[in-house]
């Protein structure tokens, strides 16, 4: 008799994409079952339990569902750890909105839509509900391409609100920002209005800031990790205080924990506190609508680089490499004519004068003989006898 074969452990078993997928078939429907590992070892026994436990199910709660989305993510390095909280707390806000018995798998598009309508009618920014809707529809096309616990995406068909304002590129001029600091009665506000048009800050960088990171005496904001803010790579960073920033921070004080609401606390939203109605009631009423959070951040980078400022420095300044500062500002620095330099005629090399020849040569070339320089070591004849 032949030896039997033993079973082949990866059976059912293959890469798909970044992951293993355990094909298997229950109650005569054929089931592909992501097993969110690129470790073989780790496929086969995870692929054992689902073969072994006819109880499991694909699906379990939804906030267990979110956490495995998360993980997901972080293994496959699509979000940084900063990422992943952010978009875990959108998530989980979605999933506040939802009655208690609802799953991922039976989330419908009404329930959908009545949370992008609630949104709209807190008044957040067009952008901020488009942000919010595109990290929860990452969620579900994880749940129907890698957990396949949906077969139909509940965000088909969503009406979503008109985006406002104006191109992404847009900033404000000198006298915009200006006139939006100088004409805020809010004290909260204009620091709001200062770290973003004087120090680039974003959004949750102004809501977590702590009074250790403004130095009024070195004239420095220091943003560093803090218990509450997490910072990518390069986003920890050091920007010189201006002088119209310092002169008010002098008078508003270091309300302790945090420079802005300072007794508000991380509840179920994404931000521990969120300005924004606030921001966009006050900049509609300037007629300047179009102003958001992130628009300070990004005319703070531009002005700076029109008014000559070096790319490096901004990138520094604003917690990015200089590559990405470079593609999006690059633009705006000021002409200097470069190409015109180079071909004025102040800027052209001038031909040097002919070199005048050596007397010898000219004289050889007229057919003269090359005088011939007195010796050193000759005195020169001046009529006095010399000795034998």
């Amino acid at each position: 008799m032949g030896k039997k074969r033993k079973p082949n452990p990866m059976r059912g078993i293959r890469m798909m994409g970044r992951s293993f997928e355990l094909n298997i078939q229950r109650n005569g429907e054929r089931q592909f079952i992501n097993l969110e590992t690129d470790d073989p070892a780790e496929a086969i026994q995870r692929a054992i339990k689902i073969r072994t436990d006819p109880t499991l199910q694909p699906e379990s709660g939804f906030k267990k569902e979110i956490e495995r989305f998360i993980a997901y993510k972080r293994k496959q390095k699509e979000y940084t750890e900063q990422t992943a909280r952010s978009k875990k707390n959108i998530v989980l806000s979605f999933y506040s909105h939802l009655p208690e018995a609802v799953t991922p798998a039976k989330v419908t598009s009404a329930q959908v839509q009545g949370w992008h309508d609630k949104l709209v009618d807190e008044g957040l920014h067009s952008s901020t509900i488009h942000s919010y809707i595109m990290a929860v529809q990452a969620f579900f096309n994880w749940t129907i391409t890698v957990a396949k616990i949906r077969r139909h995406h509940p965000m088909t068909g969503l009406r979503l609100v008109k985006l406002e304002g104006r191109a992404r590129d847009s900033f404000c001029s000198f006298e915009e920002r200006d006139r939006l600091i100088n004409e805020c009665d809010d004290e909260e506000l204009k620091f709001i209005l200062y770290c973003g048009f004087h120090a680039g800050m974003r959004f949750n960088e102004i809501v977590q800031a702590v009074p250790m990171w403004f130095d009024l005496t070195a004239g420095r904001i220091d943003l560093r990790k803090t218990p509450t803010m997490a910072f990518k790579d390069r986003e920890e960073r050091s920007v010189p205080m201006t002088r119209e920033f310092r002169a008010f921070l002098a008078i508003y004080g270091k309300p302790h924990p945090f420079m802005i609401a300072p007794k508000a606390k991380k509840g179920k939203w994404v931000y521990r506190y969120d300005f924004r109605a606030k921001f966009m009631t006050f900049v509609d009423k300037k007629g300047l609508g179009w102003v958001t959070p992130h628009i300070m951040r990004h005319t703070f980078a531009s002005l700076l680089v029109s008014a000559g400022e070096s790319i490096y420095k901004v990138a520094v300044w604003m917690g990015d490499d200089v590559a990405t500062v470079q593609k999006h500002y690059g633009h705006l620095a000021p002409d200097e004519g470069g190409i015109e330099k180079a071909f004025s005629d102040r800027h052209k090399v001038k031909p040097k004068p002919p070199q005048k020849k050596p007397r010898a040569t000219r004289r050889k070339k007229a057919g003269r003989k090359p005088r011939r320089a007195p010796s050193r070591r000759s005195a020169p004849d001046d009529g006095a006898d010399t000795p034998p």
